[in-house]
């Protein structure tokens, strides 16, 4: 089948990550259950620089049959901590824009893993975070993503309303010529970002699937802010292995026409792919809404997050379970994190 891709990104993205050469791979195949790929927990670059390891491949597990890419696994501060393919797009982002900016600015919900990630990650690269949140001083340290965000230095701003527009107005009023945005949703939007911005932006996530395992023919992942579906994609694209079919489920609202549209922005097809695309969404058809929390899904060992793979789990298992043959695989985005593996890492005295 003919689809359209720009050739040649793998052989770039080595070279792209930190902006010069070098980068090395393949150093997790003796990862143990629990550990992240990196050698070293530090939120210092005395001890070590985050972005070299941008193209480390996470593990994949086969447990009772059915195949995980471990994405939670990438985890600078330990199992644990921050974590996935989210965190992984939050580095890059920040190495690639950081020169010349002193701070960070972002605003988010007050549930949002955004606040926490920015913080952390601002404060690895000597950024301070300042964050505009829909909350009160006395009470927003009551939740635990600002909780953590204060705890690696950040500063809070205070919305007029719950609404993301409002939000967004507010972070658009604090931000200076020296500030960084990070923007709702951790991404870069491309009718903000040229369209090479926004490849090399993906290309952090499409090069994870380079490992999936030889034996599978359907591989089974999330559509949430579909960042990370963008990213599998392009990947899935340019070298399909011998995946057949690929199964998302949403999360949230369909964003299937934002991917199809981002796609297209960087000269890729969706219409003509070497595999069946095909979507199902648990907010659409009542199943779940987003902010719903699935707590206590597991399976062989592995807790599913609440916001994310929890919904798909126990839809998968109730409605459409999965075939234990080695044939199916099933992309973990990420993990909830674990206050208590962070908070040794806080900057903030006293926090």
């Amino acid at each position: 089948m003919v689809y359209n891709v720009l050739p040649g990104w793998f052989s770039h993205f080595r070279r792209d990550c930190k902006g010069n050469l070098g980068i090395s791979i393949g150093r997790v195949e003796n990862l143990r259950m629990n550990e992240s790929v990196f050698p070293k927990h530090s939120i210092s670059r005395d001890e070590i620089e985050w972005e070299d390891y941008l193209a480390e491949l996470t593990p994949w597990q086969n447990r009772q049959g059915v195949w995980f890419k471990r994405d939670d696994y990438f985890a600078p501060l330990g199992y644990g901590g921050p974590n996935g393919s989210k965190m992984r797009q939050l580095i890059w982002y920040v190495n690639r824009f950081r020169v010349g900016k002193n701070h960070i600015v972002t605003g988010a919900s007050i549930q949002s893993p955004q606040l926490s990630m920015s913080a952390i990650v601002g404060a690895h690269y000597g950024l301070p975070s300042r964050q505009v949140v829909y909350s009160k001083p006395e009470t927003v340290l009551k939740h635990e993503n600002p909780r953590i965000a204060y705890g690696f230095g950040a500063t809070f701003e205070y919305a007029g309303g719950p609404y993301n527009p409002i939000i967004q107005r507010k972070v658009a009023g604090f931000t200076k010529e020296r500030s960084l945005v990070v923007e709702y949703g951790i991404t870069v939007p491309h009718d903000k970002y040229d369209s090479e911005i926004v490849r090399k932006f993906h290309e952090v996530g499409a090069y994870q699937v380079k490992n999936i395992p030889a034996e599978v023919e359907r591989l089974i992942m999330p559509a949430g802010s579909c960042n990370s579906l963008t990213s599998v994609l392009i990947g899935l694209i340019r070298d399909p292995k011998n995946v057949q079919e690929l199964f998302t489920i949403g999360i949230g609202p369909s964003k299937i026409d934002w991917v199809r549209s981002r796609m297209k922005y960087i000269g890729i097809d969706v219409y003509k792919l070497p595999f069946i695309w095909r979507h199902y969404s648990l907010h659409d058809t009542g199943f779940s809404k987003y902010s719903d929390h699935f707590k206590g899904e597991s399976f062989a060992g592995i807790t599913f997050h609440p916001t994310y793979e929890a919904k798909m789990w126990r839809w998968l298992r109730t409605v459409e379970p999965i075939e234990q043959n080695d044939k199916t695989a099933f992309w973990i985005v990420g993990s909830a994190p674990n206050p208590k593996v962070i908070e040794p890492f806080y900057t903030r005295e006293n926090s």
